[in-house]
């Protein structure tokens, strides 16, 4: 496990190291959501929250009460109102009252004209993602939490899985997908050997990612039940090197370390993106790029959970059974 967030569970650091800087990320999604080409490269959050909706219609529970932390301008919503198909429509119908909350004003408002405003219940807040500390956050009032693609961007998650869990009713339902580790690891990788070949060593130029084993131990560190994690890959393919750091940038998804790199140049750029070529190139001329979306599941505890049977009280041996 990152030895960051062993410290913070064992309680030795009282104040996590901070590997991201919020006010960077948050200018950079207001930059963003500003561009109006922005909006056109929205799939990865689209595709994303389609595969969260796939992983509700297995919950056979309805949620008066959600909130929607890091929602963007909506992604989830749009796809809920959006699909057609029988399982979104009854997704749809689980959910009554939504609350979403993104740290950046503008990508929060950017699809106000969106027919989900007008379809669904929906209250918008600005708010810290990290923090939770908006006075619209009761504790112990929602019956459901999701994100969608936000929480990569935390710098305490076990602080903040901690928060979520208090605003969750007893048995409430948290759902959130998140980039994990190994993603992007085409661009990563030719981009440290380029730099290697360049200029003598690496710089890190992407942000550092969780792992599985690192969610799962802290949903239940934080008081999380019944935890469900598993990872889906996603490869876009890309014409060049040039239009993958494009469409990070219009995402809002671009570095944001505290760790200060100069920029690229252009001499790096290019050998960059030939070793992509030769090393993680389409026979086609394209650039794949993998995005590894970790999904998990976790509900907070409650006296009704089905819970384990005491240790002796099998009623059959499993050495007779094989």
């Amino acid at each position: 496990m990152n030895r960051f967030l062993v410290r913070q569970l064992r309680g030795y650091a009282t104040k996590p190291y901070e590997v991201f800087n919020r006010a960077t990320k948050i200018r950079q999604r207001e930059r963003a959501a500003n561009l109006p080409q922005s909006e056109e490269v929205e799939y990865l959050r689209d595709e994303v929250a389609r595969r969260a909706i796939e992983r509700l219609t297995f919950i056979k529970r309805d949620f008066p009460k959600v909130l929607n932390i890091g929602s963007g301008s909506g992604n989830l919503q749009k796809q809920l109102v959006e699909g057609e198909d029988e399982d979104t429509k009854m997704v749809n119908s689980k959910f009554s009252d939504w609350t979403m909350l993104d740290s950046s004003e503008t990508m929060l408002n950017r699809w106000n004209d969106h027919q989900y405003n007008d379809m669904l219940k929906v209250t918008k807040i600005v708010g810290d993602e990290e923090e939770l500390d908006h006075p619209d956050l009761k504790p112990e009032s929602f019956d459901a939490v999701l994100s969608n693609m936000s929480l990569h961007w935390v710098n305490d998650l076990p602080l903040t899985l901690k928060k979520i869990n208090g605003l969750l009713k007893k048995d409430g339902l948290f759902l959130a997908s998140m980039i994990s580790e190994d993603s992007v690891y085409e661009l990563r990788t030719s981009l440290q050997l380029a730099e290697s070949e360049r200029r003598g060593g690496i710089s890190a130029r992407v942000s550092p990612l969780v792992t599985v084993n690192d969610i799962s131990s802290l949903l239940k560190q934080s008081g999380f039940n019944l935890v469900t994690i598993d990872v889906d890959e996603i490869v876009v393919g890309y014409p060049d090197l040039f239009a993958i750091l494009e469409d990070l940038q219009l995402m809002g998804e671009q570095n944001a370390t505290n760790t200060l790199v100069s920029a690229l140049p252009r001499d790096l750029l290019l050998a960059t993106q030939a070793i992509y070529k030769v090393f993680h190139g389409d026979s086609d001329g394209s650039l794949p790029l993998t995005y590894r979306v970790l999904f998990m599941i976790g509900w907070k505890a409650s006296e009704t959970q089905p819970k384990p049977l005491d240790r002796g009280s099998g009623e059959f041996s499993l050495k007779d059974v094989l």
